[in-house]
């Protein structure tokens, strides 16, 4: 009888209230360089822009703070908002930031510290990721349209390291991340993946988890659902 009711209170949800959709993309440049992308996670810069020019015309772009607010406190929710976000901090966003601070699109960067470390990662002649000056710079010019939040310290598959380090992982890339304006207390967890003993310590240091799901987010669970954007058609 349990499942009937939780069944129940979810179509009375959705009918309630109209889903915040928060959308992710990686990389987008001209073209596909398979030497630092992956074309999974790549987008061209014309068909990136077609897309978020076709998600403004049903959608309100917020940032992730107000995705939150929104969840928490609307009683009805008949607005459709929508939120972007962009993991990893990939050196194509010079490029992409511009364009959608002129549009008045807020946008979250989920960054890994390690990967903003110049010359990181050894084997490149030079560094595809944003370094920590450029973000420093990026996140003060367009402030407060651009926020940042944790990634980790390292694009480790969270789901594949122990408890201590996981911990390890966020504190330090929390440490780097603190004095970068605009910071905001979301932890976006790599290729998706976490456990159940992960969410709980980002909940005891007051941070939002971020999964990527592929849901909608329909009341304040604590947590940010997010779909994918690279490399689609919309």
């Amino acid at each position: 009888m349990g499942w009937l009711l939780d069944k129940i209170q979810r179509c009375w949800i959705r009918i309630r209230f109209q889903p915040i959709r928060v959308f992710c993309f990686h990389q987008v440049s001209d073209e596909f360089e398979p030497e630092t992308m992956w074309k999974c996670d790549w987008t061209q810069i014309e068909q990136f822009k077609q897309n978020i020019l076709v998600l403004k015309k049903k959608y309100r772009f917020i940032s992730l703070p107000e995705v939150t607010e929104h969840l928490k406190q609307d009683r009805f929710r008949m607005k459709r908002y929508a939120a972007l976000t962009a993991d990893d901090g990939w050196a194509s966003l010079r490029d992409v930031l511009p364009w959608l601070t002129e549009h008045e699109i807020p946008i979250t960067l989920f960054l890994n510290p390690e990967c903003m470390i110049e010359n990181f990662p050894k084997i490149r002649k030079t560094n595809p990721y944003l370094s920590k000056e450029e973000i420093e710079v990026l996140s003060s010019r367009f402030f407060p349209l651009v926020s940042i939040a944790s990634h980790g310290w390292s694009h480790e598959d969270c789901i594949n390291v122990s408890i201590d380090d996981f911990k390890t992982n966020v504190e330090k890339a929390e440490a780097a991340l603190y004095e970068v304006q605009g910071k905001t207390p979301y932890y976006a967890f790599t290729f998706g993946h976490f456990r159940h003993e992960q969410i709980v310590y980002l909940k005891r240091q007051q941070l939002i988890p971020v999964y990527m799901d592929g849901a909608m987010n329909y009341s304040d669970e604590f947590c940010i659902h997010r779909e994918l954007l690279d490399g689609k058609k919309l």
